[in-house]
């Protein structure tokens, strides 16, 4: 059997995947509909959308399958991903990758195999739309026309999703998007016994900015500030603009906070210095740790870490 390969930008792969927030979604009915149409359309038992996580298969909708999930290191989805297009197995037991792979020794038995790679809005690959069949079977150039097709179709919806949780002006997630994903990530971590931290950010002197140099180049200072948030995050982190010039970033392993706060200071000064702005981009923030059962919910977690922020942000005016 051959293992799939990794992908070249795998951190920054899961990154984006990670803050889809697709991973662990289940029963959508815009998903759903669209492996019931393909599953029609192609005369095939099994039609899946698999997500690829760092170590498993995430099956984001299934149709004729009774799993939700599978190794990453034995899906065919995992061989797909690796591809500009499609990838296909017309026999898996005549092809050497496949031929003892366990899902085809034992259930669900694949025999043939289509799969086309979806992206999300930035480009990365997250997974694929896939046919199965428990026999052999060709698949012609038009196959793989209405293959493509649905799988852009796909990814037409993971965009309408993106844009209803993502700040446009700064391409991180919007407070809607924060709570949705943050809320998930308290629930899991807690359950897990996994601590974790919560930043409240706010930009200092932000308001003088607008008045004095324009609302385009406090846009700008928005923009520059959620591009340094972003760019220091690790796989499951979350960073967010809550509204006006306030931000949160959660981050999932509480023994990265400092690391996480210590490179962004130096990015920040980095930007200061080269800008060539009349201004700096300043800021205060407030940390909390939530160590198991610390908090009850991510909503009172934001209430206080913006509390402590503000204490300190006075402090600091004295």
């Amino acid at each position: 059997m051959q293992f799939p390969g990794i992908p070249e930008n795998e951190e920054e792969r899961l990154k984006s995947l990670y803050l889809a927030d697709l991973l662990d979604t289940r029963d959508d009915e815009r998903f759903d509909r669209l492996t019931r149409l393909a599953k029609k359309i192609f005369q095939v038992p099994v039609v899946l959308i698999s997500l690829l996580d760092r170590e498993r298969q995430w099956l984001l909708a299934c149709e004729g399958l009774g799993t939700r999930e599978t190794p990453r290191n034995i899906s065919f989805c995992g061989h797909a991903i690796l591809q500009e297009g499609p990838f296909i197995v017309t026999d898996a037991t005549q092809d050497e990758r496949f031929h003892d792979n366990p899902l085809v020794t034992g259930e669900p038995h694949i025999r043939f195999y289509a799969g086309y790679p979806v992206h999300l809005p930035g480009g990365e690959v997250a997974g694929t739309l896939c046919l199965i069949h428990t026999t052999p079977r060709g698949f012609n150039d038009d196959d793989i026309a209405s293959l493509k097709d649905l799988a852009f179709i796909v990814e037409d919806e993971f965009q309408v999703i993106g844009m209803a949780m993502t700040d446009s002006l700064t391409g991180i997630s919007n407070r809607r998007g924060f709570y949705k994903m943050g809320e998930k990530r308290f629930s899991s971590l807690t359950k897990k016994g996994v601590a974790f931290s919560l930043i409240f950010f706010d930009l200092d002197k932000f308001k003088p900015i607008n008045d004095l140099w324009g609302h385009a180049e406090g846009d700008e200072v928005l923009k520059r500030f959620s591009e340094q948030l972003f760019q220091h995050l690790s796989p499951g982190d979350i960073a967010g603009r809550l509204g006006g010039d306030e931000f949160a970033v959660l981050i999932t392993n509480k023994e990265r906070t400092d690391a996480f706060l210590s490179a962004l200071r130096k990015s920040m000064d980095a930007y200061n210095q080269r800008s060539g702005k009349p201004y700096n981009i300043n800021y205060s923030f407030g940390v909390l740790h939530n160590d198991v059962g610390a908090w009850p919910s991510l909503g009172e977690m934001i209430k206080e870490s913006d509390s402590v922020m503000y204490s300190k942000k006075r402090r600091k005016s004295l």
